[in-house]
């Protein structure tokens, strides 16, 4: 098991794994072979992981506290990861899946985990909100 200590460690293990990294500071972009995006943002305590799921003007506005108790409940099955609203853009509010590590112990295994994880809970959060997408 490696120690992932910096940017630079984690950017070169997950290129060695396939992803593609793009690094558009403070973001860095990764691109797994399938295609999926995940961004990450790496300080000295953590890094933080978002992949973007859709637009909440995507889904159907009737439905939408239905929707969002479904998030919510989905939340308790699909740890490590969780739903989550990305308000950065008020005029733009995203469904998105979220996780974090601490980075001062991360090892390989760890970060693989988690972004795994991120990965299968893409496929439960397109069954999840499909019927839902205007």
């Amino acid at each position: 098991m490696a120690q992932l200590s910096s940017k630079a460690d984690i950017v070169s293990f997950v290129q060695e794994q396939g992803y593609t990294a793009q690094d558009k500071d403070p973001l860095l972009i990764l691109q797994d072979e399938d295609g999926l995006t995940i961004f990450a943002v790496i300080d000295d305590a953590q890094v933080e992981f978002m992949v973007d799921l859709c637009g909440v003007g995507d889904l159907d506005e009737g439905n939408l506290e239905e929707i969002y108790e479904r998030i919510l409940d989905q939340n308790t099955e699909i740890l490590p990861c969780c739903f989550g609203i990305d308000s950065d853009d008020p005029n733009d509010k995203r469904i998105v899946l979220v996780d974090s590590l601490a980075t001062e112990n991360l090892d390989d295994n760890e970060l693989l985990l988690a972004l795994d994880s991120l990965a299968v809970n893409v496929i439960t959060a397109h069954d999840l909100l499909s019927p839902y997408i205007k």
